[in-house]
């Protein structure tokens, strides 16, 4: 579990660079960063599916909204409506990085296919679905921790003052980016 397992392995802090290429974070702003897979957001899963379908769904290009500079899919017309229609409701919190890592004070990627959970009408994304699991099981104090250090996460990601952790360097996690082409669902 990133959470745990990376902190306590010497010398896989990993400073953030805005230039990733695959697996790229995204400035959609000078104010604004968010988790992406070149410009898609989500790695193209449909965040309205999550809360709809209580599972994720691959989007699709015919259903594209252009919101925060980046490219949102949906799997339906009525998903992407409800979408375009009040995106703050359905975008995952933190711009999509780890709520668990989040909380703890730095950024990670995230496991679109299990490790997200719909917690007081809100989505959040994890590392994977043991770090889930655990986010899921602390919310009530996490989401607090996250939405505090948020503002200090999201500048140091930018910077390259906070570490920023890839599934790409833990090969092991067996997740990689994006994976929709992978998914099953």
């Amino acid at each position: 579990m990133i959470c745990h397992g990376i902190l306590k392995t010497p010398g896989k802090v990993l400073a953030a660079s805005i230039m990733f290429g695959i697996g790229a974070i995204t400035p959609a702003s000078a104010e604004e960063l968010l988790n992406t897979h070149e410009g898609v957001a989500m790695d193209g899963f449909d965040v309205v599916a999550y809360f709809s379908e209580n599972a994720p769904a691959v989007g699709l290009e015919q259903h594209a909204i252009t919101y925060k500079g980046s490219e949102w899919l949906f799997s339906s017309a009525e998903n992407a409506a409800a979408f375009e229609s009040s995106p703050e409701k359905y975008a995952p919190q933190f711009n999509g990085f780890c709520s668990y890592a989040v909380s703890e004070g730095y950024g990670a990627e995230v496991d679109f296919i299990k490790g997200w959970a719909v917690l007081d009408g809100k989505l959040y994304l994890n590392w994977n679905e043991e770090t889930k699991d655990e986010f899921v099981a602390e919310h009530t104090t996490r989401v607090g921790s996250a939405e505090s250090a948020w503002p200090a996460v999201h500048s140091g990601i930018q910077d390259g003052s906070v570490p920023l952790y890839r599934h790409a360097d833990e090969p092991t996690e067996g997740i990689s980016h994006p994976q929709t082409q992978d998914f099953n669902g």
